[in-house]
């Protein structure tokens, strides 16, 4: 089978990891040919050295994508794929804004759009309500005309967008974390030197307003009313984001490492203790998965998606609620019995999931079945 993998949109974010890790897993896997369509977030990390002789890649490079750029991508992609002839193109991530010739299988992951009930959408004007109505029209109408079958990451988000596209033909494929975590290397401190009794609180995430990261602000501020000084937040965003959250400046407080690299990662949570996800929506977090088989307990929202991934394995509070939040983790680190069951409990979650190479099995299945 002759295999395009396009991410030739990607440019950041959890999406660019699904599609690095399905890439990487795919070696596993030589009978196929493989030709990668490489966005400028995946490119970044890529390292093509280590592929072998059936791998080819084709690079595309379209910044912000527009309305007014699909027409130009549409025309390269099918240009491409004329000349590839593949049996099946897989976009790990959609909209692709093309419609291949050949059997299509596109990967849902705009969790807003199917989860309208978020508390994110409390805190938002019209005009951003409205432009965002307009864009899910927009998204939902490619997605509907550019894909013969679509692969998502949990079985609610299943049902979701079997109701919202219409269609049977939506395939759970459960995500997890990278291959990378498996026998992660080791790599230089990218924190200061650890104080006696401080405890780090890992945000791994690129800056969306979705992700809630303004409620750390709140958050730190909340801890010093408790008398809580020893607590430190981790983020991985780029500068700018940080200067626009961190206006007066919470360097005491929180550490930004800025954007880091797949196979950093696991050393990075090596360096922290707990994970923090404020999230509002998610189709899926690999930040879950990674916290557990790194046996970091998990503080999280008290949302469905987050209940569906994480099950026993976290502690919950309610959205937006930075009093809320202050109460899970103060509770966590003054009880090292819960500390403990949380770690534990982890451990037999990922049970659950498929592993990295398992996913890209199935992906592949589901290409040849597309194919006949």
């Amino acid at each position: 089978m002759k295999l395009i993998i396009n991410t030739s949109s990607m440019r950041f974010g959890g999406a660019v990891q699904v599609a690095l890790s399905f890439i990487q897993e795919c070696m596993n896997f030589p009978e196929y040919e493989y030709h990668v369509f490489v966005g400028e977030g995946v490119a970044k990390s890529l390292r093509r050295e280590e592929f072998p002789s059936n791998f080819h890649f084709h690079d595309f490079s379209f910044g912000p994508i527009s309305i007014w750029k699909t027409g130009r991508i549409a025309k390269m992609l099918k240009e491409k794929e004329t000349a590839i002839a593949p049996d099946c193109v897989v976009t790990t991530s959609g909209p692709s804004y093309w419609r291949p010739k050949s059997p299509h299988l596109l990967g849902y992951n705009l969790p807003l759009y199917i989860y309208s009930d978020s508390p994110h959408f409390r805190n938002i004007n019209l005009y951003r309500k409205i432009r965002w109505f307009i864009k899910r029209i927009l998204h939902f109408h490619y997605f509907r005309r550019d894909a013969d079958a679509y692969i998502v990451q949990t079985d609610d988000v299943n049902w979701r967008v079997k109701k919202v596209l219409k269609t049977e033909k939506v395939f759970t494929v459960t995500n997890t974390h990278n291959s990378y975590y498996v026998n992660p290397k080791q790599f230089p401190p990218k924190l200061p030197p650890k104080q006696p009794d401080e405890i780090r609180l890992l945000t791994i995430t690129s800056y969306y307003k979705h992700k809630n990261l303004e409620i750390i602000s709140l958050l730190v501020e909340e801890l010093k009313k408790r008398g809580i000084y020893h607590i430190r937040f981790v983020l991985t965003i780029n500068d700018q984001s940080y200067k626009q959250l961190f206006k007066n400046g919470e360097q005491k407080e929180v550490f930004n490492v800025g954007p880091v690299k797949p196979e950093e990662s696991p050393s990075l949570y090596q360096e922290c203790d707990i994970l923090f996800l404020p999230t509002l929506a998610e189709c899926f977090s690999a930040s879950y998965p990674e916290a557990m088989i790194m046996e970091k307990p998990i503080v999280t929202t008290d949302i469905g998606f987050a209940h569906n991934i994480c099950g026993n394995a976290a502690l919950f509070y309610e959205p937006m609620n930075p009093v809320a939040a202050a109460n899970a983790i103060e509770k966590l680190i003054s009880d090292k019995t819960l500390w403990h069951t949380l770690v534990q409990n982890g451990k037999e979650r990922l049970t659950h999931f498929d592993n990295a190479r398992e996913r890209a099995r199935k992906i592949l299945t589901i290409c040849s079945q597309l194919k006949k």
